[in-house]
Protein backbone atom coordinates (compact mmCIF):
# COMPACT_ATOMS: atom_id res chain seq x y z
CA UNK A 1 0.00 0.00 0.00
CA UNK A 2 1.38 3.25 -0.82
CA UNK A 3 2.27 5.70 1.74
CA UNK A 4 -0.33 8.39 2.46
CA UNK A 5 0.80 11.82 1.29
CA UNK A 6 -0.08 14.74 3.68
CA UNK A 7 -0.92 18.26 2.28
CA UNK A 8 -1.38 21.93 3.99
CA UNK A 9 -3.95 23.83 1.53
CA UNK A 10 -3.34 27.04 3.80
CA UNK A 11 -0.11 28.46 4.80
CA UNK A 12 0.89 32.17 5.00
CA UNK A 13 3.99 33.74 4.17
CA UNK A 14 6.18 36.54 4.06
CA UNK A 15 5.16 36.95 0.61
CA UNK A 16 1.38 38.53 2.21
CA UNK A 17 0.72 38.77 5.44
CA UNK A 18 2.88 35.52 6.98
CA UNK A 19 5.82 36.04 8.87
CA UNK A 20 8.14 33.42 7.47
CA UNK A 21 9.68 33.36 4.66
CA UNK A 22 8.92 30.65 1.89
CA UNK A 23 11.79 29.14 2.77
CA UNK A 24 11.42 28.87 6.29
CA UNK A 25 8.01 27.05 5.65
CA UNK A 26 9.46 24.61 3.08
CA UNK A 27 12.62 23.59 5.78
CA UNK A 28 9.63 23.40 8.51
CA UNK A 29 7.40 21.66 6.33
CA UNK A 30 9.46 18.81 5.04
CA UNK A 31 10.45 18.59 8.88
CA UNK A 32 7.18 18.05 9.53
CA UNK A 33 6.47 14.98 6.68
CA UNK A 34 4.31 17.08 4.78
CA UNK A 35 5.09 16.55 0.65
CA UNK A 36 3.00 19.93 -0.55
CA UNK A 37 2.20 23.20 1.06
CA UNK A 38 -0.60 25.54 -0.56
CA UNK A 39 0.75 29.14 0.40
CA UNK A 40 -2.47 31.52 0.41
CA UNK A 41 -0.32 34.36 -0.56
CA UNK A 42 -0.54 34.91 -4.14
CA UNK A 43 -2.68 37.68 -6.74
CA UNK A 44 -1.88 39.07 -9.96
CA UNK A 45 0.85 41.38 -8.06
CA UNK A 46 3.01 38.56 -7.32
CA UNK A 47 2.21 35.20 -9.53
CA UNK A 48 5.64 36.35 -11.67
CA UNK A 49 7.57 34.48 -7.71
CA UNK A 50 5.76 30.97 -8.52
CA UNK A 51 8.66 29.34 -10.40
CA UNK A 52 11.37 30.48 -8.28
CA UNK A 53 9.34 29.34 -5.00
CA UNK A 54 8.44 25.93 -7.10
CA UNK A 55 12.19 25.50 -7.52
CA UNK A 56 12.62 26.45 -3.31
CA UNK A 57 9.87 24.12 -2.66
CA UNK A 58 11.72 20.96 -4.78
CA UNK A 59 14.99 21.26 -3.30
CA UNK A 60 13.30 20.08 -0.14
CA UNK A 61 11.43 17.38 -1.60
CA UNK A 62 8.27 19.69 -1.45
CA UNK A 63 5.39 20.30 -4.28
CA UNK A 64 4.66 24.01 -4.26
CA UNK A 65 0.89 25.02 -4.69
CA UNK A 66 -0.76 28.41 -5.73
CA UNK A 67 -3.76 29.34 -3.75
CA UNK A 68 -5.75 32.40 -3.98
CA UNK A 69 -7.42 33.81 -1.08
CA UNK A 70 -10.48 35.78 -1.81
CA UNK A 71 -12.27 38.31 0.38
CA UNK A 72 -15.27 40.78 -1.28
CA UNK A 73 -18.32 42.03 0.08
CA UNK A 74 -20.25 41.93 -2.69
CA UNK A 75 -21.38 38.97 -5.66
CA UNK A 76 -20.29 41.05 -8.03
CA UNK A 77 -16.51 42.17 -6.71
CA UNK A 78 -16.53 37.89 -6.27
CA UNK A 79 -17.35 37.44 -9.70
CA UNK A 80 -14.79 39.55 -10.74
CA UNK A 81 -12.20 38.31 -8.86
CA UNK A 82 -12.91 34.62 -10.05
CA UNK A 83 -12.44 36.06 -13.54
CA UNK A 84 -8.96 37.36 -13.04
CA UNK A 85 -7.55 34.70 -10.97
CA UNK A 86 -9.09 31.66 -12.27
CA UNK A 87 -6.76 30.39 -15.03
CA UNK A 88 -3.67 31.59 -13.31
CA UNK A 89 -4.17 29.92 -9.63
CA UNK A 90 -4.57 25.95 -8.80
CA UNK A 91 -6.61 26.73 -5.67
CA UNK A 92 -9.40 29.42 -4.90
CA UNK A 93 -10.73 30.25 -1.29
CA UNK A 94 -13.72 32.36 -0.42
CA UNK A 95 -14.09 33.89 2.84
CA UNK A 96 -17.62 34.21 3.00
CA UNK A 97 -18.17 37.34 4.62
CA UNK A 98 -22.41 37.67 4.45
CA UNK A 99 -25.13 35.71 2.91
CA UNK A 100 -24.60 36.85 -0.45
CA UNK A 101 -21.09 36.56 -1.19
CA UNK A 102 -21.50 32.81 1.14
CA UNK A 103 -24.36 31.54 -1.44
CA UNK A 104 -22.49 32.42 -5.05
CA UNK A 105 -19.12 30.90 -3.73
CA UNK A 106 -21.51 27.93 -2.95
CA UNK A 107 -22.65 27.31 -6.35
CA UNK A 108 -19.99 28.86 -8.82
CA UNK A 109 -17.82 26.04 -10.05
CA UNK A 110 -14.56 28.33 -10.27
CA UNK A 111 -14.53 28.08 -6.16
CA UNK A 112 -12.50 24.97 -4.51
CA UNK A 113 -12.89 26.42 -0.79
CA UNK A 114 -15.59 27.75 1.27
CA UNK A 115 -13.92 29.62 4.61
CA UNK A 116 -16.37 30.52 7.29
CA UNK A 117 -15.97 33.06 10.69
CA UNK A 118 -15.41 30.91 14.03
CA UNK A 119 -15.96 33.82 15.92
CA UNK A 120 -19.55 34.61 15.82
CA UNK A 121 -22.33 32.43 14.81
CA UNK A 122 -24.10 35.28 13.20
CA UNK A 123 -21.31 35.69 10.40
CA UNK A 124 -21.25 31.71 10.16
CA UNK A 125 -22.97 31.36 6.87
CA UNK A 126 -22.94 27.40 6.37
CA UNK A 127 -26.30 25.68 7.28
CA UNK A 128 -28.25 23.33 4.95
CA UNK A 129 -28.94 25.54 2.43
CA UNK A 130 -24.79 26.33 1.64
CA UNK A 131 -24.21 22.64 2.01
CA UNK A 132 -26.73 21.78 -0.93
CA UNK A 133 -25.00 24.50 -3.27
CA UNK A 134 -22.00 23.32 -2.14
CA UNK A 135 -22.65 20.13 -3.25
CA UNK A 136 -24.29 20.79 -6.61
CA UNK A 137 -21.32 23.68 -7.15
CA UNK A 138 -18.42 20.97 -5.89
CA UNK A 139 -16.82 23.18 -3.44
CA UNK A 140 -15.42 22.19 -0.49
CA UNK A 141 -15.26 23.17 3.06
CA UNK A 142 -12.61 24.33 4.91
CA UNK A 143 -11.78 24.32 8.49
CA UNK A 144 -9.10 26.36 9.08
CA UNK A 145 -7.71 24.98 13.24
CA UNK A 146 -5.54 28.33 13.07
CA UNK A 147 -8.28 30.27 15.54
CA UNK A 148 -8.57 27.23 17.83
CA UNK A 149 -4.55 26.80 18.02
CA UNK A 150 -4.38 30.87 18.34
CA UNK A 151 -7.14 31.35 20.74
CA UNK A 152 -6.19 33.86 22.75
CA UNK A 153 -9.21 32.88 25.54
CA UNK A 154 -10.74 29.76 26.89
CA UNK A 155 -13.73 31.53 25.34
CA UNK A 156 -12.43 31.95 21.85
CA UNK A 157 -11.27 28.63 21.60
CA UNK A 158 -14.82 26.78 22.78
CA UNK A 159 -16.71 28.92 20.26
CA UNK A 160 -14.16 28.43 17.37
CA UNK A 161 -14.83 24.31 18.75
CA UNK A 162 -18.67 24.55 18.71
CA UNK A 163 -19.11 26.58 15.07
CA UNK A 164 -16.45 24.33 13.56
CA UNK A 165 -18.44 20.95 14.91
CA UNK A 166 -21.66 22.00 13.90
CA UNK A 167 -20.16 22.97 10.37
CA UNK A 168 -18.58 19.59 10.32
CA UNK A 169 -22.04 17.98 11.21
CA UNK A 170 -23.93 19.64 8.30
CA UNK A 171 -21.29 18.78 5.90
CA UNK A 172 -21.37 15.04 6.38
CA UNK A 173 -25.02 15.30 6.86
CA UNK A 174 -25.10 16.48 3.15
CA UNK A 175 -21.56 14.60 1.83
CA UNK A 176 -19.65 18.01 1.19
CA UNK A 177 -15.79 17.03 1.50
CA UNK A 178 -13.96 19.04 3.88
CA UNK A 179 -10.23 20.03 4.20
CA UNK A 180 -8.69 20.49 7.43
CA UNK A 181 -5.65 23.15 7.00
CA UNK A 182 -3.31 24.93 9.88
CA UNK A 183 -4.11 28.14 8.83
CA UNK A 184 -0.23 29.20 9.77
CA UNK A 185 0.74 32.51 9.22
CA UNK A 186 4.37 31.15 10.50
CA UNK A 187 6.66 28.09 11.20
CA UNK A 188 5.69 28.16 14.55
CA UNK A 189 1.93 27.60 13.81
CA UNK A 190 2.32 24.61 11.63
CA UNK A 191 1.54 21.52 12.89
CA UNK A 192 2.34 17.74 11.94
CA UNK A 193 -0.43 15.81 10.03
CA UNK A 194 -0.79 13.47 13.14
CA UNK A 195 -1.74 16.64 15.15
CA UNK A 196 -4.06 18.41 12.84
CA UNK A 197 -5.67 14.86 12.26
CA UNK A 198 -5.99 14.86 16.32
CA UNK A 199 -7.50 18.24 16.72
CA UNK A 200 -9.82 17.35 13.80
CA UNK A 201 -11.35 14.28 15.76
CA UNK A 202 -12.25 16.55 18.59
CA UNK A 203 -14.63 18.60 15.97
CA UNK A 204 -16.44 15.29 14.41
CA UNK A 205 -14.02 13.67 12.22
CA UNK A 206 -13.27 10.41 12.36
CA UNK A 207 -9.51 9.28 12.54
CA UNK A 208 -9.98 8.20 8.88
CA UNK A 209 -11.80 11.26 7.40
CA UNK A 210 -9.26 13.54 9.30
CA UNK A 211 -6.79 11.77 7.57
CA UNK A 212 -8.60 11.53 4.47
CA UNK A 213 -8.93 15.65 4.51
CA UNK A 214 -5.03 16.30 4.93
CA UNK A 215 -4.43 13.98 2.15
CA UNK A 216 -6.32 12.57 -0.71
CA UNK A 217 -9.20 15.20 -0.78
CA UNK A 218 -6.85 18.24 -0.96
CA UNK A 219 -4.26 16.14 -3.30
CA UNK A 220 -7.70 14.94 -5.34
CA UNK A 221 -8.66 18.80 -5.67
CA UNK A 222 -5.15 20.03 -6.89
CA UNK A 223 -4.95 17.03 -9.74
CA UNK A 224 -8.49 17.89 -10.86
CA UNK A 225 -7.18 21.89 -11.03
CA UNK A 226 -4.07 21.52 -12.20
CA UNK A 227 -5.75 19.09 -15.33
CA UNK A 228 -7.78 22.11 -16.18
CA UNK A 229 -4.97 24.58 -16.65
CA UNK A 230 -3.61 22.43 -19.00
CA UNK A 231 -3.04 23.25 -22.43
CA UNK A 232 -4.28 19.82 -22.85
CA UNK A 233 -7.70 20.44 -21.28
CA UNK A 234 -10.85 20.61 -23.12
CA UNK A 235 -13.59 20.51 -21.01
CA UNK A 236 -14.51 17.37 -17.85
CA UNK A 237 -13.50 14.14 -19.62
CA UNK A 238 -12.06 15.63 -22.92
CA UNK A 239 -8.38 16.43 -23.43
CA UNK A 240 -6.08 16.55 -26.25
CA UNK A 241 -3.90 13.29 -26.02
CA UNK A 242 -1.51 13.98 -28.87
CA UNK A 243 -1.23 16.85 -30.55
CA UNK A 244 -0.47 16.19 -34.45
CA UNK A 245 3.06 17.61 -36.04
CA UNK A 246 2.37 21.31 -37.07
CA UNK A 247 3.68 22.00 -41.24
Amino acid sequence: MAKRAFIDLHVKSSLSTGKSSPTQIAKMASHLGLKAIALADFNLRNLNVVDEIKQIFKEYGLDLIVRADINENTPKQLKQALRKLRRKVEVIAVFCKNLNVARLAARDRRVDLLCFSVKNWRKNFFDKSEANLALQGESILEVNLNPIIKAKTHGERIQAIRIYSENIRIAKRYNVPIIVTSGASSIYEMRAPRELAALATLLGLTDFEARESLSNIPLNLVKKNREKLSDLYIMPGVKIVKRGDSK
